[in-house]
């Protein structure tokens, strides 16, 4: 598959996913896709049905940012921002996402994503502290 397909193919992979429609979703992806995320490995779609369908894609949406897609070969990469509602708090992180292609489907994802950005919007009480103080001991590093 040429290169300058991989774009298409991708945006409209996640606007089925941020629409909920698993089944589109899904027609995207191999038989024997797999998704390296920091919280797991996903594989097969049978998997992924699961994870489409969780609490957690529930009003995903992403906004491409930063450096948008890049294709080469059978490969891409995807800088974008993800916004979503989780147990009632909102928030919004930076990812970027790995992508293999096999002829014009996705067979590997690997994701990456700012977990500590994440944590601080996500956690109250003592966690909230807690994750403060080691952005603030990250943020010394960098000054």
């Amino acid at each position: 598959m040429a290169a300058e397909n991989i774009p298409n193919i991708m945006r409209d992979f996640v606007k089925s996913m941020e629409k909920g429609d698993v089944d589109k979703a899904l027609s995207f992806l191999t038989d024997d896709v797999d998704w390296v995320t920091p919280t797991g490995t996903i594989k097969g779609k049978d998997q992924i049905r699961r994870y489409f369908s969780s609490e957690a894609m529930k009003g995903l949406t992403v906004t491409e940012s930063g450096n948008g897609i890049i294709a080469q070969g059978n490969r891409a990469l995807f800088e974008h921002d993800l916004e979503a509602t989780y147990r009632g708090r909102k928030a919004k992180w930076l990812a970027i996402c790995a992508y293999e292609f096999n002829g014009d489907k996705i067979q590997h994802m690997r994701t990456v994503f700012d977990r500590l950005s994440l944590a601080q919007q996500m956690s109250s009480g003592l966690p909230k502290m807690l994750v403060n103080q080691i952005v603030k001991q990250s943020e010394k590093m960098v000054r």
